[in-house]
């Protein structure tokens, strides 16, 4: 690949990360039938860029990264990450190792849609309720942690967007929009790296495509603060519905 189609796989990799889209999957069905790479290449490199959206995510949130690392024991959020990643694992691992070859074969964008229909549905519900989110991390409860970090292990079956996931689920527990990003952006550390370990696979043909890196990179920082400015802005309801009209939106263009 040469410079110009490595920045705009990396940029779209960088965009569709933290929209509730499964971003491996549509980078590399991208990547295969534009670029004409091999599934391998595809996969390494869709992987790969990975790392970009996750240093933008240490990058933008180092602060609250710093407090939460400084106060492990008392800190309400690192509680939250901690068992959610805990049932991530409980639940991602063996859906992983049972399903994986099963639903490689499947057009998985279907689930999206899915994904993309419920948030719709909570949006409408929330439009005509009294009340709109209002649960901060430090308001959160047991099973807060535990259903987050179970759709998030959910959203290990390839397709499945991780982020549409842990948004749904926490936006329906009535967390504030705003909180719900933050949370699911923090949860996205140990999930990409837990990814990465039992996705990676051969690194040579990665070698020369840092410039891609770089373009994820940047264009997660630019998603990350555009969804959190939208999130102060707009009404509960119609965030999630326009989240939702994205995710299907984006999925049937990829079908």
């Amino acid at each position: 690949m040469n410079l110009f189609e490595l920045l705009i796989v990396g940029a779209i990799q960088g965009f569709l990360e933290f929209l509730p889209v499964s971003s491996s999957g549509n980078v590399s069905l991208i990547l295969m039938n534009f670029l004409k790479l091999t599934p391998s290449e595809s996969f390494s490199l869709s992987m790969f860029l990975h790392l970009g959206t996750l240093l933008a995510v240490l990058v933008y949130f180092r602060n609250d990264i710093i407090n939460i690392l400084k106060n492990l024991k008392t800190d309400k959020t690192s509680h939250f990450l901690i068992v959610s990643t805990i049932l991530t694992g409980v639940v991602g691992v063996p859906i992983y190792i049972v399903l994986k070859s099963i639903f490689e074969n499947i057009q998985l964008d279907i689930g999206n849609i899915i994904i993309g229909l419920f948030l719709i549905a909570t949006g409408i519900i929330l439009k005509y309720r009294s009340e709109s989110g209002f649960k901060k991390v430090e308001d959160s409860d047991i099973w807060d942690m535990i259903v987050a970090g179970a759709a998030q292990g959910i959203s290990i079956i390839p397709g499945i967007s991780r982020s549409g996931s842990t948004l749904a689920v926490l936006l329906g527990r009535d967390f504030d929009k705003e909180e719900a990003l933050r949370i699911s952006f923090l949860m996205s550390i140990p999930a990409i790296i837990g990814g990465i370990i039992l996705e990676a696979k051969d690194t040579t043909f990665i070698a020369n495509t840092y410039p891609a890196l770089i373009s994820a990179f940047v264009t997660s920082i630019i998603v990350i603060k555009l969804l959190l400015e939208f999130a102060k802005r707009l009404n509960f309801s119609y965030f999630c519905i326009g989240l939702g009209s994205i995710t299907i939106f984006i999925s049937l263009l990829i079908l």
